[in-house]
């Protein structure tokens, strides 16, 4: 069975902004596909959400597509690394590893904290996913620019940049990302 997994994030605006456009379109093509609910914001936690995705364990295999948006990066690499999943294809949106602060947001870099990878959690994804992708802007107003490159050069994937598109959520009005479809085209 092919799967894929759409990991939101922190808000959990992927769910109504290009999540549903993202499934219709996995959906198309004959993929099962998952869009876990995770606790967000002050409920967010890196074990609150392992738990719920605990669930889906038996789905992800060889040919499975995950596409995770922000702080769902950091969680999926460190959660396939200690429960040892597999992915064929890893798509990134907005993802970091690199640990930072937000001014006056305690709750989201409490979470940061929560959720942070460290190299063997990186490593594992380099060894275990062999198709990886970055989405990322250069007008991003949750993650610095820095930090976004430097995502792409820790997990060695192949860099997409659009820009203008923010933290590519809710508040800049994403409701479908053309170049998702087009790398899961290419696969």
């Amino acid at each position: 069975m092919k799967t894929a997994f759409i990991i939101h994030g922190f808000n959990g605006d992927t769910t109504y902004t290009f999540g549903p456009s993202l499934k219709k379109f996995l959906e198309n093509k004959n993929y099962k596909v998952f869009m876990p609910e995770f606790p967000i914001r002050s409920e967010a936690s890196y074990l609150g959400w392992s738990e719920i995705l605990n669930n889906y364990k038996e789905f992800f295999n060889d040919g499975t597509i995950i596409i995770a948006h922000s702080i769902g990066n950091p969680f999926i690499i460190k959660y396939l690394c200690e429960n040892n999943l597999k992915s064929n294809t890893y798509i990134s949106v907005a993802g970091f590893c690199d640990l930072f602060t937000v001014p006056n947001r305690d709750d989201l870099n409490n979470a940061f904290k929560d959720f942070a990878v460290n190299d063997n959690h990186i490593q594992y994804c380099k060894n275990s996913i062999p198709n990886r992708f970055s989405l990322y802007s250069d007008n991003d107003h949750v993650i610095p620019f820095n930090i976004l490159k430097n995502f792409v050069s820790r997990i060695e994937s192949t860099p997409v940049f659009i820009s203008g598109v923010g933290h590519m959520g809710n508040r800049d009005n994403i409701s479908r990302l053309t170049q998702l479809e087009d790398i899961i085209n290419s696969i």
